[in-house]
């Protein structure tokens, strides 16, 4: 009996100073590259900020960048490939899952886009890491769904559904998963909304004309 919460605890202990490093290099590389710029930081200089080595740096993150924006790679947690493939109910429900848990294993939103707005120039690769990460989710769906193309397009649901909660100022202590769920339901509810009469909606966004 001991022994095992002698191991729990060990356990416990390593885990705690994987976050403390992993969160000292995030920190290192969110300070420089805001400061700095992303070309003019290099992996040196998160390294001697964060006080560990090269080797270390890239355990927990494969490039500056993803260190900056806090994503450590565009794999899915097996933990979450598994509730998936045990999931039962629909494929956008379980999808809205094992979405939501990956991203609130992920990084700040809110620092995210703040930092973003600063750098731009992350914004590319940000892009290209959702690519991979969406070629993922597709990848995963199709083991579950009927068809690819019905994997393709449950997977576009639910990403539509992610960048509208992410931007959506109105904070909410729903699980990200619920939030991901009644945001697809407006999605696809709005499919046979009729068209209002000009005028009589006021709208946020104004079109420019020539």
């Amino acid at each position: 009996m001991t022994s095992l919460i002698e191991d729990s605890a060990e356990i416990g202990l390593r885990e705690r100073k994987k976050q403390q490093t992993r969160n000292a290099i995030h920190e290192a590389a969110l300070h420089l590259i805001d400061e700095q710029g992303l070309e003019a930081t290099t992996i040196e200089q998160i390294c001697q900020d964060a006080d560990v080595s090269t080797r270390t740096f890239f355990n927990y993150f494969p490039s500056k960048a993803a260190a900056a924006l806090e994503i450590a790679g565009t794999t899915i947690d097996p933990e979450i490939r598994d509730r998936f493939r045990g999931a039962t109910g629909t494929l956008v429900a379980a999808l809205c899952d094992a979405v939501g848990s990956t991203a609130e294993l992920g990084p700040s939103h809110l620092r995210m886009k703040q930092l973003i707005l600063r750098r731009p120039e992350l914004l590319t690769i940000l892009s290209q890491m959702m690519v991979e990460v969406r070629g993922q989710y597709i990848a995963l769906a199709s083991e579950r769904a009927a068809t690819s193309e019905q994997a393709e397009l449950a997977v576009s649901l639910v990403m539509s559904a992610l960048g509208r909660v992410m931007h959506d100022d109105n904070s909410s202590d729903a699980p990200l998963a619920t939030r991901l769920r009644e945001t697809v339901d407006l999605l696809v509810g709005v499919s046979g909304a009729p068209l209002a009469p000009l005028g009589i909606v006021e709208s946020d966004y104004t079109v420019e004309s020539d």
